[in-house]
């Protein structure tokens, strides 16, 4: 199956590697880092291979994405040095380029792939990520600045070909794959180690935790009748002491971010980590006292992620996040037709953080919480997912 993969995969780089290069150029308008941007694209394409739809398409994205600004290569552990010959080289001397660098770089992005790669407004749309009433001005704001000074860009096919012979010749061949797929190799063996490693570190802070956190404190007599008594946890130990806790919290955030990926995530291609701290937001003590409380957990992507999800389950509304205190955002309570209540933010889009929460029956309160909280890949959900979440009956509190 791996050679077989491999030579797919191979058939495709070398296939759309002179498209994708000569749209890094136009984008960059510098060869070096152009064929960098190349080179990291692919690597990235081989790791996500087996689940690639439309590799063209894919690749446009990754590159758009990728050549806003200098890359660093995950497989250069040392300082990247040039030793330059002579004097050090000039700009482009092709008057398009120059031009393009000197757009806003949607701007440039619009007219590169509509007059070049010859994509419509629509697809252009998806490579963006934007809504098409935001796209469709882009390509005449570029055109009026294109053509200032050089009136034959008006037409089409005049600027089409402008673009095609600023391209360097080196850049139009195909080449050999043998250099991506060594570069994706690589970087699915670094992901390997990454996630070996994260799990160890998981593994150790538990341990760690379960040591630190042990109370020093004489413990009090088993039997004392003003104590609580714990119910059986189903782990063979005392709920009451903080290893035990770890063993039952890490057996139940596992499982439940399973229910979650499966609404959220259900190819598995976006969450490789979740985690928690000590604080009330993770862990109220209370709850382990029979007092009522609450537990969480967040999930979250361990390479370049920018969408979290935070999802708690409380026993009551006492414990409970209060809707919109995350996002800032304002909550209403909505009724469906099916009985269902639930509170939710207005909001809609993970961009601008959604929420969403609910009390089945009356009882535990479930919350689940999406937002963005850096510049990288984000997760396509919606308030619906979330909605359908906070619904599954496998969501609720581990046995004390």
């Amino acid at each position: 199956m791996s050679a077989i993969r491999d030579d797919e995969y191979a058939a495709v780089v070398e296939r759309e590697r002179p498209l994708i290069q000569a749209t890094a150029y136009l984008l960059t308008g510098d060869p070096v880092q152009a064929e960098r941007v190349v080179q990291l694209v692919f690597a990235q394409l081989y790791r996500r291979w087996p689940r690639v739809v439309n590799p063209r398409h894919e690749a446009l994205r990754a590159v758009v994405s990728a050549a806003r600004a200098p890359v660093d290569l995950p497989w250069e552990y040392r300082e990247r040095i040039e030793l330059i010959d002579g004097p050090p080289p000039t700009a482009a001397s092709e008057p398009i380029i120059a031009d393009l660098l000197k757009l806003r770089y949607s701007q440039r992005v619009a007219v590169v792939l509509k007059r070049y790669v010859g994509l419509s407004t629509a697809q252009i749309a998806e490579v963006l990520e934007w809504p098409i009433d935001q796209v469709r001005p882009l390509i005449p704001e570029a055109r009026v600045a294109l053509a200032a000074g050089h009136p034959a860009r008006t037409s089409d096919a005049a600027l089409s070909q402008e673009l095609s012979d600023a391209i360097p010749s080196d850049t139009r061949q195909s080449r050999s794959s043998a250099d991506d797929l060594a570069h994706g190799r690589r970087l699915i063996r670094r992901r390997w180690i990454q996630q070996a490693s994260a799990a160890l570190v998981a593994a150790v802070l538990i341990l760690v935790a379960g040591v630190l956190l042990a109370p020093t404190r004489p413990p009090v007599p088993p039997l004392a009748p003003s104590m609580p008594v714990a119910t059986p946890s189903g782990q063979n130990c005392d709920p009451s002491e903080v290893t035990c806790r770890a063993k039952i919290l890490f057996g139940w955030r596992s499982e439940m971010a399973a229910v979650a990926a499966s609404y959220l995530d259900p190819p598995g291609r976006y969450f490789s980590g979740f985690g928690y701290a000590y604080d009330k937001r993770y862990d109220m003590p209370s709850y382990w006292d029979g007092q009522g409380g609450a537990l969480a957990f967040e999930m979250f992507r361990l390479d370049k992620g920018a969408t979290e999800v935070y999802l708690q389950v409380a026993t009551s509304r006492k414990f409970a996040v209060r809707c919109g205190a995350t996002t800032r955002q304002q909550c209403q309570q909505v009724r469906f037709l099916d009985g269902n209540s639930f509170l939710l933010t207005e909001t809609t889009s993970v961009r601008q953080g959604m929420e969403v929460q609910y009390s089945p029956a009356g009882e535990e309160v479930i919350t689940v919480i999406a937002h963005n909280t850096q510049r990288g890949q984000i997760l396509d959900i919606d308030r619906g997912d979330l909605i359908k979440l906070v619904q599954d009956a496998r969501l609720h509190l581990p046995k004390r």
